[in-house]
């Protein structure tokens, strides 16, 4: 595939991780108050979520290795027509249930399928688009290459956040709407832009084709970890702003989706600027995204007001935007060429555990404490930089210790 064709290749895949991320941003965000207008308790929301997270670990693994033998694009076409049909979907429940045409528990039900197949079809998004920048990529070029998907979400993050600041209270239907478009939108891009990336032996056999679990552990846990965290601050935001500073439901719903907004918005400016500018190693950024993402979480537990939470969440992405990239490009450098697109899924794995742990684990901890979940979080991320001390003395030592392979 010649260099022209690599850049609309990855604009195709820009314009679909952003239509994807876009619709998990809004429905973590919306969905736990929301869900008290349709009749859900917070922890039948939080269970939507994170029952869908473990079927995205089963998924995801599944598709990784179908990216090496069918290829990367058949697996993006399938992941993006989820992405289309869900959010019409989820709009038509939205749409019965408050117009008193459906019961509560035939909605919760119908969600939660709903849900589950959207994430059984769109689990192989990420390993397919990992895989295929890591195809298109130069070893040098790779902590920007993931950078750019990066972005990719961040930017879908803020498209959903917004959905949910200004229309997510008030029409979640129509938001949904658009959700769906976009992903139809993406996938017509991917169709047209995204040829198949040429690759060396595509399914054969080879050493390199193995995982060796012992040189790339450690990021599948930091993405577990980090995941996690996040998911847990995404899923309580709207609710400590309701019930421990006095936000009606609606407008709570508004100003979670402002800050997580902003807090997407830092993180596509660090990935899609500030990480060319600093030049780091992949190892470095982890590191550092690791330590300052801690500091973050730490002063939102402690925030006072609005503004204190607002300021503490922006920091948090500019932590994330170095820490990501830097867990992706390690990631993909320590595996074999012929090993992407596994590496890939089985990274989801601990994305899925990690948007299976958030939700309940922010939803139950709220129960106790609007700011015990931020502090949750921030534990979680003291565990990550720790992880990442680790795997950077591991890189310079070659991890002798072990040889396990998939």
């Amino acid at each position: 595939m010649p260099p022209t064709r690599h850049g609309l290749a990855q604009v195709a895949l820009f314009l679909a991780l952003t239509a994807n991320a876009a619709g998990q941003s809004f429905l973590l965000v919306v969905l736990a108050p929301l869900g008290r207008r349709l009749g859900f308790t917070d922890i039948q929301a939080g269970a939507i979520l994170s029952a869908s997270a473990l079927l995205l670990m089963i998924a995801a693994p599944s598709w990784g290795y179908l990216t090496e033998r069918i290829g990367r694009r058949p697996v993006l076409i399938v992941a993006l027509a989820g992405a289309m049909l869900a959010p019409l979907t989820f709009g038509f429940i939205v749409g019965h249930r408050l117009d008193g045409a459906m019961s509560a528990a035939l909605a919760l039900g119908l969600f939660l399928a709903a849900r589950s197949a959207q994430t059984l079809l769109s689990a192989g998004l990420l390993p397919a688009s990992q895989a295929y920048v890591a195809d298109i990529t130069v070893p040098e070029a790779r902590a920007g290459g993931m950078g750019i998907l990066g972005a990719a979400y961040g930017l879908g993050a803020i498209i959903g956040s917004a959905l949910a600041w200004r229309i997510g209270g008030s029409d979640a239907v129509l938001a949904f709407l658009i959700i769906s478009g976009l992903a139809g939108l993406a996938l017509a891009s991917v169709t047209v832009l995204a040829p198949e990336p040429r690759r060396s032996n595509p399914g054969a056999a080879s050493p390199a084709a193995d995982l060796n679990l012992s040189r790339i552990w450690p990021f599948f846990a930091i993405t577990l970890v980090s995941i996690s965290a996040y998911s847990i601050v995404q899923q309580v935001v709207a609710l400590r702003l309701q019930d421990a500073m006095g936000f009606a439901s609606d407008d709570s719903i508004a100003k979670a989706g402002l800050a997580l907004m902003a807090t997407a918005l830092a993180m596509i400016v660090v990935q899609g600027a500030v990480l060319r500018v600093l030049a780091l190693k992949p190892e470095a950024l982890l590191g550092a995204g690791a330590a300052l993402a801690t500091s973050a979480l730490l002063f939102a537990t402690f925030a006072r007001d609005y503004t204190e939470l607002f300021g503490a969440l922006v920091l948090l992405g500019i932590a994330l935007g170095l820490m990501l990239p830097g867990n992706l490009a390690s990631l993909s450098l320590r595996t074999g060429p012929g090993a992407q697109g596994k590496a890939a899924g089985f990274n989801v794995v601990g994305q899925g555990l990690g948007l299976a742990i958030g939700p309940l684990t922010g939803a139950a901890l709220h129960q106790f404490s609007p700011q015990m979940p931020f502090l949750a979080a921030a534990i979680l991320l003291v565990v990550a930089f720790a992880l990442a001390i680790g795997a950077s003395r591991g890189g310079q030592a070659g991890f002798p210790i072990s040889t396990t392979t998939i």
